[in-house]
């Protein structure tokens, strides 16, 4: 799946996810904020990524397009699904 932002809301929706206030959830989608973060953090083939609280999905997707590894800690487990489907396509993230 390519990452926009339109996607990762549908892909919330359809999976009928709402935010839960208890986790102070609030997933970053805007792919100029996202490019920003990556390329301040000099990410490259080498390094490895923990990425506490992955959300959708949608900075994972960009994080292992560039790093060595991804690990991703989430602890909202109703967003499997939506999480497992942005970075299907890759065998350098761990969740």
């Amino acid at each position: 799946m390519e990452y926009s932002p339109k996607k990762v809301k549908s892909l919330l929706e359809e999976k009928d996810f709402n935010f839960k206030k208890k986790y102070g959830q609030n997933f970053i989608v805007d792919e100029n904020i996202i490019d920003a973060i990556i390329n301040k953090s000099q990410i490259d083939e080498t390094t490895l990524v923990l990425e506490i609280g992955p959300g959708a999905g949608a900075l994972t997707y960009k994080l292992a397009l560039k790093a060595k590894n991804v690990l991703c800690y989430e602890i909202d487990t109703t967003l499997k699904d939506v999480l497992g489907n942005n970075i299907k396509e890759f065998s350098n993230v761990d969740v």
